[in-house]
């Protein structure tokens, strides 16, 4: 009986550990993530043009656009706006004419029920086709 509340609680044991392994390596892959995102915006912010990096409520970036490039607005009723965009530094942005903290956008957005988006969507050619 000793030997079966053994393995019971070693099988726990193992459980327990191999939840662990699968939460930290998604962590991983989003923390790896999030720094190829910030590689690819600090590449693009080099080229002479700012960049501006959207995020999320969570502070999560989601997209990058260029200076004076436009998104576009999703309201929960089906109504579409387009906005043009002018960085004013790496956390603020001047969107349709008004100065955002982009955090505060996303914020803004999520409570509202909007949804944002690029309206060019910027893709990169690589050997092998584009990714």
């Amino acid at each position: 009986m000793g030997w079966l509340l053994s393995g019971i609680m070693f099988g726990g044991v193992i459980g327990v550990f191999m939840a662990c392994i699968v939460i930290v390596g998604g962590r991983g892959d989003q923390m790896m993530e999030r720094a190829r995102m910030e590689s690819e915006w600090k590449k693009r912010d080099s080229g002479g043009k700012k960049v501006i990096r959207f995020v999320d409520r969570f502070n999560h970036s989601l997209f990058y656009i260029e200076d004076g490039d436009p998104i576009q607005l999703f309201t929960n009723k089906g109504e579409r706006k387009f906005c043009i965009c002018h960085y004013l530094d790496d956390l603020h942005a001047r969107i349709d004419g008004k100065e955002w903290a982009l955090w505060e956008f996303a914020k803004t957005m999520a409570k509202n029920e909007v949804v944002y988006m690029p309206l060019k969507m910027h893709v990169e050619k690589r050997k092998g086709g584009a990714v």
